[in-house]
């Protein structure tokens, strides 16, 4: 039963291959209204437990100016579920506070950044994540997903290429039996050369992609 259900979503992979593309709110940022603003990027995120991810601060005043000097306030809502770890909360001259988010435990949480005044919150999913690993990749192809369960998946693909270069994560929720395609280099907005790419997900998924060389599946990482 099981082989038969892979085999039938396999050839579902090559028959919606132009499906749609999808990211998640990991590229985006959010901002508060008011005189001065607080942009945060990414307003939203995923984590496996232990795992870190960079959150950058924009610090603006009304006219949509840097401000230089300007003391925030970075506060995890439970402190249980996620830490935070700031060097420097006072903005830089470009305007910018950087700092880390640490999953510790299983669990939904958020950290807000506020000045007293503003503020801007990223909402924060911590999981234990199953590590696959795409081998290889072209830059411009499709990756293929399918979520085989019933229940709802987020999956994290991270992009490593032939360089020193760091490409920002995509987060794609799947719903119920959901497959999306996605074009790599549309999805975040950069020609990708070539390499290869980690996905962590939530749950069992199936995927790959189509190369000159034949099918590519997911392999599945023990850890």
């Amino acid at each position: 039963m099981f082989i038969k259900f892979n085999i039938h979503y396999l050839l579902l992979l090559a028959v919606f291959w132009c499906g749609f593309t999808f990211a998640d709110e990991d590229m985006s940022t959010s901002t508060a209204t008011g005189g001065d603003q607080i942009i945060v990027s990414p307003m939203s995120t995923m984590l496996d437990v232990t795992d870190t991810v960079s959150v950058n601060v924009l610090i603006l005043d009304k006219d949509g100016n840097p401000i230089e000097g300007h003391k925030v306030q970075i506060v995890p809502q439970d402190s249980k579920i996620v830490s935070v770890n700031t060097s420097n909360s006072v903005s830089d001259e470009s305007g910018y506070v950087s700092f880390f988010i640490l999953g510790k435990q299983q669990g939904n949480s958020a950290v807000t950044v506020t000045d007293g005044v503003v503020s801007s919150q990223i909402t924060v999913a911590i999981r234990n994540l199953i590590h696959y690993i795409l081998p290889y990749f072209y830059g411009d192809m499709q990756l293929s997903i399918i979520n085989p369960s019933v229940d709802l998946n987020y999956v994290k693909i991270q992009f490593y290429e032939k360089s020193d270069r760091y490409i920002e994560p995509v987060v794609v929720r799947l719903e119920s039996k959901e497959m999306k395609a996605i074009n790599l280099s549309e999805e975040l907005d950069t020609a990708l050369e070539d390499g290869w790419a980690e996905i962590h997900s939530t749950d069992i998924i199936f995927g790959g992609v189509w190369t000159n060389k034949g099918y590519l599946s997911l392999k599945k990482i023990e850890k």
